[in-house]
């Protein structure tokens, strides 16, 4: 460390006293506490995907898949392609 620097915090950051209730405080614990949610936060998120995951299954039941997620094309899709390549 550079004398300069050094030479500006001796003189900046002198030693001061800490408040009494500080020890306080160290000694006895910093008081109650409030209730942690981490233990709970991990069951609650779950149980909050379930819900939202049978909410979205609830509303899309009997809805046809679009077509995107269809694997075989339909009835006249088929028709089509045998018109075609039928011509052999």
């Amino acid at each position: 460390m550079s004398d300069w620097l050094e030479l500006e915090l001796s003189e900046r950051l002198a030693p001061v006293q800490a408040p009494d209730e500080l020890w306080d405080r160290v000694v006895n614990g910093a008081g109650k506490r409030g209730r942690r949610l981490l233990p709970f936060a991990a069951p609650i998120a779950a149980v909050v995907m379930l819900i939202l995951a049978g909410a979205i299954w609830f509303m899309a039941r009997g809805q046809q898949p679009s077509a995107a997620f269809r694997q075989f094309p339909t009835s006249a899709h088929a028709d089509a392609c045998l018109l075609c390549h039928n011509t052999l």
